[in-house]
């Protein structure tokens, strides 16, 4: 008997959790606002092309003599490194704000035809 009582609870207590949990997923995917989403997404990417843009400039005011040496070359070299990481990740977040803009456009359309 006690057996059945404590499998009994368990069961139930897991069903309530999966309840519990499917209603709050179902809130959440409602809460999230796509449009301020890709809207950050669009001022990190903008970020990273002006950091893009910095790198460029410390290189090209960068006097000559500073390329000789060793050490010249492992500075220019981290500088390309910074500029492609800082151009990939542009990239990225680009494409996450237009994934985001695509996504509040269907939510738009979406809410347009559940209204007629």
């Amino acid at each position: 008997m006690k057996t059945a009582a404590i499998k009994s609870f368990a069961f139930f207590s897991l069903f309530a959790f999966l309840v519990f949990g499917i209603s709050i997923n179902a809130v959440a995917s409602e809460v999230v606002n796509h449009e301020a989403l890709a809207s950050q997404y669009e001022n990190l990417a903008q970020e990273m092309q002006a950091k893009v843009g910095e790198q460029k400039d410390i290189v090209n005011h960068k006097p000559r003599t500073s390329y000789f040496g060793k050490h010249g070359q492992n500075i220019n070299s981290h500088i390309a490194y910074k500029i492609r990481k800082y151009e990939k990740a542009a990239a990225e977040y680009s494409q996450q704000a237009a994934y985001h803009h695509k996504i509040a456009a269907d939510q738009a359309e979406l809410k347009a035809i559940a209204t007629k």
